[in-house]
């Protein structure tokens, strides 16, 4: 039997600019939610197509300025406070809120490697039964600042009790975002460990402060108590042990 001849299938119409501008715009709400915005800003972007872009070239702008000279580029979270010090990486998948309140920090601006960080938000400051932090190492952040790529505005998880933007501004700790850590990372390790400085649109230029050195205080005094603390598990009930 002779085949039918199928009709040749027709190019699709080409969008003209402006009907691609408005696909562009109806996706904003997708690029929200898989970016982890907060509800608010989701809800407003849904409204308001044009809010997104608004809102991306309102975002507070900052930059780590390292004593080489060599200047990366973001966006500022947390506390918008410029500061200076010394700049280390860390390399960790999980465990940010650890590392930030980890004493050995201290004096230091940490860059975490890990693309995407924030995304299960910060626990409480909940005690366990001898007194200490439980989710934390010490009662408070030690470090100078924070570098980061991904910011996870939305934070998803069971113990999160807010975000880790919040938690910085809490603590006075200034943040910044859309950095490529990556490249710090290896010009930190090419180099070593090095001076440098958060600049936040709004504060201190980098020019009108010097770099810190922190090596040059004394930081187990700083990040030590200054009076004696006993810890004891309280008293044994019915011969069970305390958890």
């Amino acid at each position: 039997l002779a085949q039918a001849q199928r009709p040749p299938p027709q190019a699709a119409p080409r969008a003209c600019a402006c009907q691609s501008a408005v696909a562009a715009a109806s996706e904003f709400p997708v690029w929200c939610k898989m970016a982890r915005m907060s509800p608010e800003m989701t809800s407003t972007f849904e409204e308001d197509p044009t809010a997104l872009p608004t809102w991306l070239e309102t975002r507070k702008k900052a930059s780590l300025v390292l004593a080489d000279g060599s200047i990366f580029h973001g966006f500022s979270f947390g506390h918008p406070e410029s500061i200076s010090g010394e700049v280390v990486f860390n390399t960790g998948m999980v465990g940010y809120p650890e590392s930030l309140t980890d004493p050995s920090y201290a004096g230091q601006i940490l860059v975490i490697t890990f693309p995407l960080i924030g995304n299960y938000g910060v626990p409480s400051d909940e005690r366990d039964f001898l007194g200490l932090m439980k989710n934390f190492e010490s009662d408070k952040i030690h470090l100078k600042a924070v570098v980061i790529q991904d910011y996870a505005f939305q934070p998803s998880h069971y113990t999160s009790a807010r975000s880790l933007g919040t938690w910085l501004q809490e603590q006075g700790i200034p943040g910044i975002y859309g950095v490529d850590t990556r490249a710090v990372t290896k010009l930190i390790r090419t180099q070593g460990s090095t001076l440098g400085k958060i600049e936040i649109e709004g504060s201190m230029l980098a020019d009108s402060f010097e770099f810190t050195d922190p090596n040059l205080q004394n930081l187990s005094a700083v990040v030590s108590r200054t009076e004696k603390q006993v810890f004891l598990p309280p008293p044994l009930e019915d011969g069970c042990a305390n958890p």
